[in-house]
């Protein structure tokens, strides 16, 4: 409607700035053990950030530490901005569901959830009344009176995260908890983790071996080599911007190339591999000078392969492209993997989508692999890779 004749005019509308929310959990210049360097964390309330490795022992160890089962080498954990870092297990609203920590065998399954309410000093009544209302919402009716070992793994899950949550914590952490679970039972409880977080402002802090089970569960992602944090962000973040090689080829499994820089031009290098070819990718940081040795990290997927006579519309003397023969390729549903063995010997690992009626070339087959500067990192080459 426009504006009549004489009126005041309209107040401007300013956006509200977004909400930053508060962290539930914080951890502050931690040192995990021996082998990890200090680094710092942080769940905000209602998040979940799933901490991601191949080592489960050292995941492990970390939880016990937060959950306060084992001193830190170093730094403070905080609890609501609360300093918990000397407080024993049990008194720092941590709750750690792990299978180190099972149902008490000897007890059936509503009296291992009453059991959590009474150490509270609960009555029996209120303790049992709380227990059923969680056994409802975790979708365990019927099951109270089986003991522990009558559940199956996804019975047992739902069971320990019911005795975790009946108390009410601030921080629940959850140690591998896909583990044990086939892959249908692993996408319910994912699932119904996510509806929890939602509807009871969970913040969590989960553990998981296994990429796609950090991938599922979306949001920050924190990405460690045994005891150290190498990078946290989103899975965009790790795949696209890898804060160095090691996300680079843990997370996106990236083929990692040596080079020398011949030159930079608008954050863009381009290098010199030593398997052949000239190639341009992202420099990393300021530190990549030209002349300098570098690594030259491009995942699988953002290869793409010229066979046989294609061109690849380059000038093959000022930049000739990356060169090699095609040791096999297989075909594993969503995509086919391929391996091109380089001239010196290196091999490049690279993954296309299958296309219909796609005739698959034969092993020893000549190619040339090409990719957009956009798609790969350059890093400094530094002494502890050689």
């Amino acid at each position: 409607m426009s504006r009549p004749p004489g009126a005041p005019p309209s107040p401007t509308r300013r956006k509200k700035p977004a909400t930053r929310l508060a962290p539930a959990l914080r951890l502050e210049a931690l040192r995990a053990g021996l082998r990890g360097e200090a680094f710092d964390l942080t769940v905000s309330e209602g998040e979940t950030v799933t901490a991601y490795g191949t080592d489960e022992a050292a995941l492990s160890g970390l939880l016990d530490l937060i959950a306060g089962f084992s001193p830190p080498m170093g730094g403070r954990v905080l609890v609501q901005e609360t300093d918990v870092t000397s407080r024993p297990a049990g008194q720092r609203s941590i709750v750690l569901i792990s299978t180190r920590d099972p149902l008490f065998p000897h007890l059936d399954t509503r009296s291992n959830i009453v059991f959590a309410l009474r150490a509270q000093g609960q009555s029996l009544a209120e303790a049992d009344a709380g227990a059923g209302r969680m056994m409802s919402l975790l979708g365990l009716d019927g099951l109270g009176n089986l003991s522990p070992q009558d559940l199956n793994p996804e019975q047992t899950f739902r069971a320990m995260l019911a005795r975790a949550l009946v108390t009410a914590p601030t921080i629940l952490l959850l140690d591998n908890p896909y583990g044990g679970l086939d892959i249908h039972a692993g996408r319910r409880i994912a699932s119904l983790l996510s509806k929890l977080s939602r509807a009871r402002n969970l913040s969590v802090l989960q553990s998981v071996t296994r990429k796609e089970d950090a991938l599922r569960a979306g949001g920050q992602i924190a990405l460690f080599n045994e005891e150290a944090l190498l990078q946290c962000g989103t899975a965009a973040e790790l795949y696209d911007r890898p804060s160095d090689v090691g996300v680079a080829t843990l997370f996106g499994e990236a083929n990692a190339l040596t080079g020398q820089v011949l030159d930079i031009a608008d954050d863009v290098a381009r290098v010199q591999l030593a398997c052949g070819g000239i190639v341009e990718a992202l420099a990393s940081d300021d530190t990549l000078q030209e002349g300098h040795a570098c690594l030259v990290c491009v995942r699988p997927d953002r290869i793409s392969p010229f066979f046989g006579s294609q061109s690849l519309g380059l000038d093959d003397e000022e930049a000739p492209p990356v060169r090699g023969a095609l040791t096999d390729s297989v075909h594993l549903g969503d995509h086919i993997r391929m391996r091109v063995r380089c001239p010196d010997g290196t091999e490049i690992e690279l993954r296309r989508p299958p296309l219909q009626a796609q005739k698959l070339p034969r092993a020893g087959a000549a190619v040339q692999l090409a990719w957009p500067a956009g798609h790969a990192t350059a890093f400094p080459l530094r002494a502890d890779l050689y």
